[in-house]
């Protein structure tokens, strides 16, 4: 159950000159290597917080006590959250108000995710489930449908949870949104759906064990995968980067992965103050649908892309083609074959339509899709991002630029201590030309 990383497609013996030739890919060892010692270095100190969850049992056992407390009167449970609070923005804020109106609140848990307390849509959705509870369950019983994961000490999350009551989990110290799945902010909802959050786990261990025993950087997948992106980025023109699950279940992981990577290296200036604007764009597709959308593109568009696929070996219980229409040619090949079967044999087709067309790809193949290879997939992308990161020079684990529309949006919406940044909306507003407003 390993979860492999597949180079090939991404070598120059594979896509020409588009791709990295195999003595280049060597010769970035040495950086490799002093970002393998540099990441160890800062993990030994302590200030590389996301790295030790997989081994954070106690919070794992903490997570499985909570949702075993979860009662059988509870039939849904609703995320409140955005962005990595939310594994990848699945509770948006415009479809919020249509699923409230579905769910019977006597039978629904909802886990209240923000690590500040500040964050507007989430907030927003907590205080509409309140006061719907409130009215419906009253002041008592209302209490026991709401789970808040947010800081241990601060914010304003915390001071509500001191003030009522309610029950709570914590975001470890150090842990951004996007680096918390790992954490109770994914495992409790992870462990009330059923999943094994031990194995899951045990996934993101094996991926830290087998790149501790790698006897060289090459030889570790995170920190080869994110060396062939950096150069392709850098050297060879390929500022977007498409990760393409031939999977569905595999769909949510996609849209957590472009947060992930687009927020952490998208940043303006490195280390050292410089600015440098880097980043590269990630895209989510999904095949084999967006075969039918988005591959034109990618096959003979601009040739700026590289495509991670992650292919599925065994995509569990088969769903068998029936043998029927055999004298129509173009149908009667299917009968007798799998969806899985075809679903992989459009992934091989894709990944070698691009390269005959010298487009780079790569393949993350996952045995299986379980807790334990899924926790392998979050945790090896993880540390290729932040590996990324140090090759780049950049701080992998801020966001500044994603707290400026927050201030001014505290400013539009009236908080208090936000009036200049609401005058300066107001400012770029009034500054519109009423001719281009069509």
């Amino acid at each position: 159950m390993t979860v492999r990383v597949d180079l090939n497609g991404l070598l120059a013996a594979a896509v020409g000159g588009s791709g990295l030739a195999a003595e280049e890919l060597a010769g970035l060892e040495p950086e490799l290597a002093r970002v393998r010692d540099e990441l160890a270095a800062r993990r030994a100190a302590g200030t590389l917080a996301f790295a030790e969850l997989p081994h954070r049992f106690d919070d794992a056992r903490r997570v499985l006590d909570d949702a075993a407390g979860v009662g059988a009167d509870i039939d849904v449970l609703v995320v409140l959250g955005i962005g990595g609070s939310a594994l990848g923005a699945r509770a948006l804020v415009s479809d919020f108000g249509a699923l409230l109106g579905q769910l019977d609140a006597r039978r629904t848990l909802f886990n209240v995710i923000s690590k500040s307390g500040e964050t507007a849509e989430t907030m927003a959705q907590f205080l509409v489930v309140r006061d719907r509870l409130l009215h419906e369950l009253g002041a008592v019983d209302y209490k026991h449908h709401l789970v808040v994961t947010t800081d241990a000490e601060k914010g304003v999350l915390r001071q509500i949870v001191n003030d009522e009551g309610f029950r709570d989990l914590v975001v470890p110290d150090g842990v951004g949104g996007r680096f918390s799945v790992l954490t109770p902010v994914g495992l409790f909802p992870a462990a009330v759906a059923g999943i094994d959050v031990e194995e899951l786990l045990a996934g993101a261990v094996y991926v830290d064990e087998r790149a501790r025993a790698a006897a060289a950087p090459l030889a570790d997948p995170a920190l080869a995968l994110a060396g062939a992106l950096f150069l392709l980025a850098t050297r060879h023109a390929k500022p977007i980067l498409v990760l393409m699950p031939y999977c569905t279940r595999l769909a949510a992981t996609a849209d957590w992965f472009c947060q992930l990577w687009a927020e952490s290296l998208g940043k303006a200036r490195d280390l050292a103050g410089r600015t440098v604007e880097w980043g590269q764009t990630p895209v989510r597709a999904l095949g084999a649908a967006d075969q039918h959308s988005q591959l034109q593109l990618y096959v003979e568009g601009p040739r700026d892309k590289v495509v991670l696929f992650a292919r599925v070996e065994d995509h569990g219980a088969a769903v068998d083609l029936p043998t029927t229409y055999q004298d129509l040619e173009g149908v009667g090949y299917l009968g007798g074959h799998s969806l899985g079967e075809l679903l992989n044999a459009e992934q091989r087709a894709t990944e070698l339509a691009l390269a005959k067309r010298g487009r780079p790809s790569a393949t993350l193949v996952l045995p299986a899709v379980n807790a334990f290879t899924l926790g392998q997939l979050l945790y090896l992308l993880e540390t290729a991002t932040v590996a990324v990161g140090a090759l780049a020079g950049i701080d992998p684990f801020g966001q500044p630029g994603v707290e400026e529309g927050k201030r001014l949006a505290y400013g539009l919406m009236g908080r208090p201590g936000f009036e200049a940044n609401r005058a300066e909306v107001e400012a770029w507003l009034a500054r519109k030309d009423a001719r281009f407003i069509l």
